[in-house]
Protein backbone atom coordinates (compact mmCIF):
# COMPACT_ATOMS: atom_id res chain seq x y z
CA UNK A 1 0.00 0.00 0.00
CA UNK A 2 3.19 2.38 0.60
CA UNK A 3 4.02 2.01 -2.94
CA UNK A 4 0.81 3.14 -4.26
CA UNK A 5 0.92 6.20 -2.23
CA UNK A 6 4.39 7.02 -3.29
CA UNK A 7 3.60 6.81 -6.53
CA UNK A 8 0.88 9.32 -6.16
CA UNK A 9 2.88 11.51 -4.52
CA UNK A 10 5.10 11.10 -7.61
CA UNK A 11 2.43 12.21 -9.88
CA UNK A 12 2.28 15.44 -7.87
CA UNK A 13 5.86 15.81 -9.25
CA UNK A 14 4.96 14.93 -12.87
CA UNK A 15 1.97 17.74 -12.37
CA UNK A 16 3.95 20.54 -11.39
CA UNK A 17 6.57 19.87 -14.04
CA UNK A 18 4.13 19.97 -16.92
CA UNK A 19 2.33 23.09 -15.45
CA UNK A 20 5.80 24.84 -15.56
CA UNK A 21 5.97 23.83 -19.14
CA UNK A 22 2.61 24.84 -20.10
CA UNK A 23 3.01 28.08 -18.19
CA UNK A 24 5.84 28.75 -20.19
CA UNK A 25 3.96 29.16 -23.35
CA UNK A 26 1.49 31.53 -21.65
CA UNK A 27 1.83 35.09 -21.13
CA UNK A 28 3.77 35.93 -18.28
CA UNK A 29 2.64 39.86 -17.87
CA UNK A 30 -0.52 41.72 -18.54
CA UNK A 31 -1.58 45.40 -19.22
CA UNK A 32 -3.08 47.42 -16.69
CA UNK A 33 -6.86 47.17 -18.38
CA UNK A 34 -6.35 43.25 -18.71
CA UNK A 35 -5.64 42.73 -21.63
CA UNK A 36 -3.04 39.91 -22.21
CA UNK A 37 0.22 41.73 -23.89
CA UNK A 38 3.07 40.20 -22.54
CA UNK A 39 5.68 37.60 -23.74
CA UNK A 40 5.61 34.19 -22.93
CA UNK A 41 9.46 32.00 -21.86
CA UNK A 42 8.71 30.61 -25.31
CA UNK A 43 8.66 33.73 -26.93
CA UNK A 44 11.95 35.36 -25.33
CA UNK A 45 13.91 31.81 -26.07
CA UNK A 46 12.39 32.41 -29.83
CA UNK A 47 13.05 36.25 -29.94
CA UNK A 48 16.04 38.09 -30.94
CA UNK A 49 14.72 41.16 -28.93
CA UNK A 50 16.02 39.49 -25.63
CA UNK A 51 19.64 39.51 -24.50
CA UNK A 52 21.53 36.18 -24.37
CA UNK A 53 21.30 35.52 -20.22
CA UNK A 54 17.81 36.35 -20.41
CA UNK A 55 17.29 33.58 -23.32
CA UNK A 56 19.50 31.56 -21.00
CA UNK A 57 17.38 31.66 -18.08
CA UNK A 58 14.60 31.17 -20.29
CA UNK A 59 15.84 27.90 -21.44
CA UNK A 60 16.82 26.52 -18.00
CA UNK A 61 13.60 27.12 -16.59
CA UNK A 62 11.81 25.43 -19.37
CA UNK A 63 14.67 22.57 -19.99
CA UNK A 64 14.47 22.18 -16.02
CA UNK A 65 11.26 21.26 -16.30
CA UNK A 66 10.73 19.47 -19.49
CA UNK A 67 13.89 17.06 -18.01
CA UNK A 68 11.90 16.83 -14.67
CA UNK A 69 8.95 15.68 -16.76
CA UNK A 70 10.93 13.73 -18.62
CA UNK A 71 12.70 11.64 -15.63
CA UNK A 72 9.42 10.54 -14.43
CA UNK A 73 8.25 8.64 -17.02
CA UNK A 74 12.52 6.42 -17.63
CA UNK A 75 14.06 3.86 -15.31
CA UNK A 76 17.43 5.61 -13.78
CA UNK A 77 19.41 5.08 -10.80
CA UNK A 78 19.13 7.74 -8.81
CA UNK A 79 16.09 9.24 -10.47
CA UNK A 80 15.54 11.41 -7.14
CA UNK A 81 18.47 13.08 -7.02
CA UNK A 82 18.16 14.32 -10.73
CA UNK A 83 14.79 15.24 -10.35
CA UNK A 84 15.66 17.29 -7.69
CA UNK A 85 18.39 18.95 -10.73
CA UNK A 86 15.73 19.42 -12.69
CA UNK A 87 13.26 21.54 -10.36
CA UNK A 88 16.41 23.19 -9.50
CA UNK A 89 17.92 23.91 -12.73
CA UNK A 90 13.94 25.26 -13.24
CA UNK A 91 13.29 27.19 -10.52
CA UNK A 92 16.74 29.28 -10.38
CA UNK A 93 16.72 30.17 -14.34
CA UNK A 94 12.66 31.14 -13.94
CA UNK A 95 13.76 33.58 -10.97
CA UNK A 96 16.38 34.54 -12.51
CA UNK A 97 14.55 35.82 -15.45
CA UNK A 98 12.18 37.16 -13.26
CA UNK A 99 14.58 39.44 -11.43
CA UNK A 100 16.34 40.88 -14.21
CA UNK A 101 13.58 41.80 -16.50
CA UNK A 102 10.65 42.65 -13.92
CA UNK A 103 9.77 45.76 -12.60
CA UNK A 104 7.93 44.29 -9.70
CA UNK A 105 10.38 41.79 -9.14
CA UNK A 106 12.61 44.82 -8.35
CA UNK A 107 10.37 45.77 -5.84
CA UNK A 108 9.64 42.99 -4.38
CA UNK A 109 13.36 42.77 -3.61
CA UNK A 110 13.02 46.36 -1.88
CA UNK A 111 9.86 45.30 0.03
CA UNK A 112 6.91 43.70 -0.84
CA UNK A 113 3.90 46.45 -2.72
CA UNK A 114 0.07 45.80 -3.28
CA UNK A 115 0.71 46.53 -6.96
CA UNK A 116 4.03 44.04 -7.12
CA UNK A 117 1.78 41.25 -8.81
CA UNK A 118 -0.44 43.16 -10.77
CA UNK A 119 0.85 43.00 -13.67
CA UNK A 120 1.76 39.40 -14.02
CA UNK A 121 -0.13 37.29 -16.41
CA UNK A 122 -1.73 33.57 -16.47
CA UNK A 123 1.86 32.34 -17.16
CA UNK A 124 3.51 33.48 -14.16
CA UNK A 125 1.08 32.15 -12.39
CA UNK A 126 1.03 29.04 -13.33
CA UNK A 127 4.65 28.47 -13.51
CA UNK A 128 4.38 29.38 -9.93
CA UNK A 129 1.49 27.01 -8.92
CA UNK A 130 3.78 24.21 -10.75
CA UNK A 131 6.96 24.98 -8.80
CA UNK A 132 4.91 24.46 -5.48
CA UNK A 133 3.45 21.13 -6.50
CA UNK A 134 6.78 20.03 -7.79
CA UNK A 135 8.23 21.13 -4.78
CA UNK A 136 6.20 19.51 -2.47
CA UNK A 137 5.98 16.35 -4.85
CA UNK A 138 9.26 15.82 -4.30
CA UNK A 139 9.76 16.67 -0.64
CA UNK A 140 6.76 13.86 0.18
CA UNK A 141 7.54 11.27 -2.41
CA UNK A 142 10.80 9.02 -1.60
CA UNK A 143 12.76 7.19 -4.45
Amino acid sequence: MAKKSNSLLSYLYLIGMALVIIGSFLPLTTALGGNIKGASAFSVITSKNYGGIIKVGSILALLGAVAGAVLCFIKVGKAGFYKLIALIVSVCGGLYVFFNISKAGRKILSGLSKSGFLNFGIGFYVILIGWILAIVGFALSRE
